[in-house]
C-alpha cells in the first residue's frame, strides 16, 4: 500500500484495498479491514477529515475490526493518493451523493442490511449532513471531534476571495487553515508525521471551501431532532480545532438531546495520543451502541 501510515498495518488482520467509483468517473480507494475468521457485528464505514486520508486512522480502524467488524475506510475525492482535482469537489451535492455511493457500497460489499457511520473531524460534519436524510441501512452515528463548529476562523478577505473565486474560477486552490502540525496533536512523533506526510492536503479549491460552508448552513437550519439514529460523540479535551461546548449543544438539538458525549483527555487527532489505547477502547464501545444486529 503506497499510502503514508501513522502506523504500520497489523499483521492478524486483513487489509485489503478496494475501488468505488463515483460520479463523473472519478475513482477513489476504499481500505478494508477485518479478521481472518470474518465479522460477527455489523460494518462501519469510516471517512476522515479535511487534510487527512485512511492512513491517518489506520490504527482506530484495526481496533474496530479486531473488535469483530468490517471497516471500511472510504477515501473522499480529491484525497489521499489522488493526483487530480486534488482539494476539488463540485459542491455539497456531489459530496452527498459519493457518501450515498460509500453507503451502498459497504452494503452491497458486505451484504449486511445495517452499518454504522463513522466519522472524524471534517468527515464527523460530513456524516452528520448525511444522517439528516435519515438513510434506513443506518444504525448508528459516531462523531469524533467533528467539524460542527470551529475555534479556527477564516479571515474576512480571505471568505470574500473564497466567494469571488466560487462564483468564476471555482477550482482556484486556498489553503486549509490547518497547516500547524501542533493543532492536530501534541506528540512529537506524530507532529513529524504529519509534516512528512506527502499525502496530506493543504489546498481546496474555492467550490469545496463553499461546499463546506453549505454543509454547516444545512446543519444550523435542521429542524430539532432531525438526526434520529443513536448518536455517539467522542471529543478531545485540549482541542484546538473544534469547539466542544458548541459543537455538543448543536449535536444535542439536531438529536433532540438523544445522543452521549465523552470528553477523553488530549489533542484533536486523538488517534495521535502517545498512548491511543484509551481512544482506541472508548471507540470500540461508542460502535457497540445499538448494535445487537446478526451479521449475514
Amino acid at each position: 500500500m503506497e499510502l503514508c501510515c501513522s502506523r504500520p498495518p497489523a499483521k492478524d488482520l486483513l487489509l485489503e484495498e478496494l475501488t468505488l467509483e463515483l460520479e463523473g468517473g472519478a475513482q477513489v480507494a476504499v481500505l478494508r479491514h477485518r479478521r481472518p475468521e470474518g465479522p460477527t457485528r455489523p460494518p462501519v464505514l469510516y471517512v476522515h477529515g479535511i487534510q487527512s486520508h485512511p492512513g491517518w486512522f489506520i490504527g482506530s480502524a484495526q481496533a474496530l475490526a479486531r473488535r469483530g467488524h468490517e471497516v471500511y475506510q472510504l477515501t473522499r475525492r480529491g484525497s489521499g493518493l489522488a493526483r487530480r482535482d486534488r482539494g476539488d469537489a463540485a459542491s455539497a451535492r456531489q459530496l452527498m451523493d459519493d457518501l450515498r455511493r460509500g453507503v451502498d457500497f459497504v452494503a452491497a460489499h458486505s451484504r449486511a442490511d445495517r452499518l454504522c457511520l463513522l466519522g472524524v473531524s471534517w468527515g464527523g460534519k460530513l456524516l452528520a449532513a448525511y444522517a439528516l436524510g435519515g438513510d434506513p441501512r443506518v444504525l448508528n452515528l459516531t462523531l469524533v471531534a467533528p467539524g460542527l463548529c470551529s475555534k479556527v476562523n477564516v479571515p474576512l478577505g480571505r471568505r470574500l476571495a473564497i466567494g469571488l473565486s466560487w462564483l468564476c474560477c471555482g477550482r482556484r486552490r486556498f489553503d486549509i487553515p490547518l497547516n500547524d502540525p501542533a493543532l492536530f496533536t501534541g506528540n512529537p512523533a506524530m507532529r513529524q508525521y504529519l509534516r512528512d506526510d506527502p499525502h496530506r492536503l493543504h489546498q481546496a479549491t474555492a467550490r469545496f471551501l463553499v461546499a463546506s460552508v453549505v454543509l454547516d448552513e444545512r446543519l444550523r437550519r435542521a429542524v430539532p431532532g432531525s438526526i434520529t439514529v443513536p448518536t455517539r460523540l467522542i471529543l478531545a479535551r485540549d482541542d484546538r480545532i473544534i469547539d466542544n461546548a458548541a459543537t455538543a449543544a448543536l449535536a444535542a438539538r439536531l438529536t433532540a438531546g438523544k445522543f452521549t458525549v465523552i470528553e477523553l483527555p488530549g489533542s484533536h487527532t486523538l488517534e495521535f495520543e502517545e498512548d491511543p489505547q484509551p481512544f482506541f477502547s472508548t471507540l470500540a464501545d461508542a460502535m457497540e451502541l445499538q448494535c445487537d444486529v446478526k451479521v449475514p
